[in-house]
């Protein structure tokens, strides 16, 4: 019988207990992070199931939107006769199965000799959908929300679903483009281009959605109303707020209004009879329709559930094991030390004298006794001296700790460091080879458009360089809001610091001041390592320091400043001899050499991959050899005035188009740009940029594009980079637009509508890459 006072008792209970703490942590980690993993596999695969799904809606829509956009950018353009356009409309309803009707409505009076409604509509046959019906519209159309919306928001409009007066089975919707016509020197509004779409495919599309054995997906519109349902009833019928309302959700009335926000968004939410559910919904950007897929809970984490359950199982009975298999050791190992547990517990609480039991065996016991004999007059003067030597090491070592900490909050380390001020950017690392060190860097504002920015090296290392670089940053600060002369600041900085300086450190420091408008840098160098300055003509020149001494040697010594003007596009790289001269196991320098080379490999990345770059280089040179200096680095990019020249990378895919749209219309609302504008320049973009990525690649593979934006005076340019095929479209004829449409070949038309729609468009091929660019003048 093992006593509860006892020491294999206590043994036994705490190895148990630790055991059992261990294994419920063991199992609470394990099913919480499993939980996790289940949860963020759900969302993953919901994101890529709804976002496929809305890449085969948006892509079957973006093309259906094309057609009323070709057909207004032809009325616009005067391309298309009235007489034409039934021809046109048969035409567009025989190679598009989902659209069940095409008209195009004019104003009133609009079109001479067609009296005051004139709106030809063409669609299918109830009977037989392969048959074609011409016709018009003989009711007072334009009082309709399909043609109010978009000729008061002068922008295309995707309608409500609704059921067609024709065919009361066919659900649908319609899209709506706004064209418009010179008149008088200016655009006029003339009527709108409608297609009807049939919605029947969509719930065939979502349908195809499995999800465990309960979930779905869905579509409803901007109003939250089912477009596609597994429950074919609630399409039309139902809405997300109708559901909430019946449900008592109200997080489902909150992932109704993210719905109709356009928002993208991963949530929980209990239908009323406390069944937990999970849905992930995305928004289709061209009809600000929106996808949901729906995940239960309990399908989700089920099989969890039951693999926790048999964990619990497993370890109960592994702990009734263990508890049994624990006493039957311990009562085996501890019986011979009972007549020393009383000392060691005396022991153990610090009483070093106390008497140890008479052993007289000559077995283990008695070396047992001697050696805790030993240990008692051993561990009483060691247990001293540990306190002494422990006290002092950790004092220092919290000392040092809290040092670096102060050193490193005296240099700015948030990037980017002015979001505000787009003309220029800069990154700056500074990795000390102790507790801490004598580099350091600043840059801040002067005087609203004057950017000064330095890097220096304290002679030595330490604490007393970094004392030293503390005094010297404080310094500049105070210095810089009295003057901005680069060589004022210098020469009172080095006054400040030779004063009573009789350790004769020093520090070799660059500075500079960049005027933020024209790009004129005023710099000095006081003996430090000369930085590199990179050119946007990737041209890399050393700015010498002219035989200057470094700061605190010579106080009546003169700083001469020098000057050069940065244009945008260029880069200065200032580093400390940490760099060059960091040493591998074989006491090799990384190099002024190598250090050039991995710049100028790298001198067109931003300055924070470029500074990455270096460092990566030079932890590769030293191979894990410890650091024996300073590490510092700063690079400045000058980007010149930002206020009227914009642009965006690309990829090669057509889904960019609604980056493009989106990109345009902040362009628009920055310049003020009017609204046909801004639609004009939409349109040339997307034929543009269209003709790029269907015939400029012939592989697969992920390629970038870059389209810049820029307002002259009165005028908007866009250039459009691609690496793609060479291909100048304005070397291309211009199509014959008297023929008849039937009549007339495939293609040409698109940059047959640029040139009608711009005012000058020119091709270059430079670098091995395309260079389109098209002028518009601003009316």
């Amino acid at each position: 019988m093992i006593k509860k006072n006892s020491l294999s008792f206590r043994i036994i209970t705490r190895v148990l207990l630790i055991t059992s703490i261990l294994f419920v942590l063991t199992v609470a980690a394990y099913y919480l992070f499993s939980r996790k993993i289940v949860r963020e596999n759900a969302r993953e695969n919901a994101v890529q199931l709804a976002e496929n799904l809305a890449g085969r809606v948006n892509k079957e829509l973006v093309g259906l939107e094309k057609i009323p956009m070709t057909l207004g950018s032809a009325l616009n353009l005067h391309l298309l006769h009235e007489d034409s356009i039934p021809v046109m409309l048969e035409k567009i309803l025989a190679q598009n199965k989902n659209i069940f009707g095409v008209a195009i409505s004019f104003e009133p009076y609009h079109v001479p000799g067609k009296g005051r409604l004139y709106a030809p509509y063409t669609f299918r046959c109830i009977v037989d959908k392969d048959s074609l019906v011409r016709g018009f519209i003989d009711y007072e159309y334009f009082l309709r929300d399909w043609y109010q919306i978009p000729r008061v928001l002068e922008k295309p409009y995707w309608s409500e679903p609704y059921y067609s007066e024709i065919d009361h089975r066919v659900l649908m919707a319609s899209y709506s483009f706004p064209f418009y016509r010179e008149k008088d020197g200016r655009d006029v509004f003339s009527g709108v281009v409608t297609i009807d779409v049939s919605l029947d495919w969509l719930t065939e599309i979502v349908s195809e959605a499995r999800i465990f054995d309960t979930g779905y997906a869905f579509m409803v519109s901007r109003n939250g109303v089912a477009l596609a349902h597994p429950v074919r009833t609630q399409i039309v019928n139902e809405s997300v707020f109708s559901s909430a309302e019946e449900w008592n959700a109200p997080m489902l009335r909150e992932i109704g209004r993210d719905i109709i926000a356009g928002r993208t968004d991963f949530r929980k939410y209990n239908r009323g009879d406390d069944y937990h559910l999970y849905m992930y919904h995305t928004s289709l950007p061209s009809s600000r329709w929106s996808i949901g897929v729906v995940y239960p809970e309990r399908e989700m984490f089920g099989p969890l559930q039951q693999m926790n359950t048999l964990m619990i199982v497993l370890v109960v009975g592994g702990l009734l094991i263990l508890g049994l298999l624990t006493v039957q050791n311990i009562k085996r190992i501890t019986s011979p030390l009972g007549q020393f547990a009383e000392s060691a517990h005396l022991i153990a609480e610090g009483d070093f004298n106390v008497t140890l039991p008479d052993i007289r065996s000559k077995d283990e016991m008695h070396e047992l006794h001697g050696a805790f004999s030993h240990m008692q007059q051993q561990l009483a003067q060691y247990v001293e001296n540990l306190k002494e030597t422990t006290s002092a090491k950790e004092k220092i070592e919290s000392e040092l700790r809290i040092a670096h900490q102060i050193q490193m909050s005296m240099i700015p380390h948030s990037f980017p460091p002015f979001p505000d001020t787009p003309q220029v950017d800069l990154f700056a690392t500074l990795n000390s080879a102790r507790e801490v060190g004598g580099d350091l860097y600043d840059f801040f504002i002067m005087d609203n458009d004057k950017f000064c920015f330095a890097i220096g090296d304290v002679s030595g290392k330490g604490v007393p360089a970094s004392l030293f670089m503390a005094v010297t940053r404080t310094l500049l600060r105070s210095i810089a809001d009295k003057t901005i002369s680069a060589a004022e600041i210098t020469n009172t900085l080095n006054k400040s610091l030779a004063m009573n300086n009789e350790s004769c450190m020093f520090v070799t420091f660059f500075m500079g001041v960049l005027d933020l408008t024209s790009g004129e840098v005023r710099y000095v160098n006081a003996g430090h390592n000369p930085p590199v300055l990179i050119t946007k003509d990737d041209e890399l020149k050393s700015l010498e320091s002219g035989g200057s001494i470094p700061l605190g040697l010579v106080a009546d010594y003169v700083y001469k400043e020098q000057q050069l003007r940065m244009e945008a596009g260029d880069k200065i790289f200032a580093y400390t001899d940490g760099v060059n001269e960091a040493e591998n196991a074989q006491a090799q320098l990384f190099g002024d050499d190598n250090m050039l080379q991995v710049v100028s490999k790298h001198k067109e990345l931003d300055p924070r991959k470029l500074i990455k770059a270096v460092e990566d280089a030079v932890i590769r040179h030293v191979a894990g050899f410890p650091q024996s200096d300073d590490i510092t680095m700063l690079t400045i990019a000058y980007n010149g005035n930002m206020d009227n020249k914009r642009s965006i990378t690309l990829e090669n895919n057509i889904e960019e188009l609604r980056r493009i749209s989106s990109f345009l219309e902040k362009c628009a609302e920055a310049w003020s740009l009017s609204m046909p504008l801004t639609m004009s320049l939409n349109l040339v973009l997307e034929e543009a940029f269209t003709n790029i990525v269907q015939y400029g690649y012939n592989d697969k593979g992920k390629r970038e594009i870059e389209l810049l934006l820029e307002k002259k005076g009165q005028e908007v340019m866009i250039t459009l980079i691609d690496d793609g095929q060479f291909f100048d479209p304005t070397a291309q004829e211009d199509p014959d637009t008297g023929l008849a449409v039937e009549d007339r070949p495939i293609g040409g038309l698109g940059i047959f509508l640029i040139r009608k729609t711009m005012d000058d468009i020119s091709y270059y091929e430079k670098g091995g890459k395309n260079h389109l660019v098209m002028t518009k003048k601003i009316q």
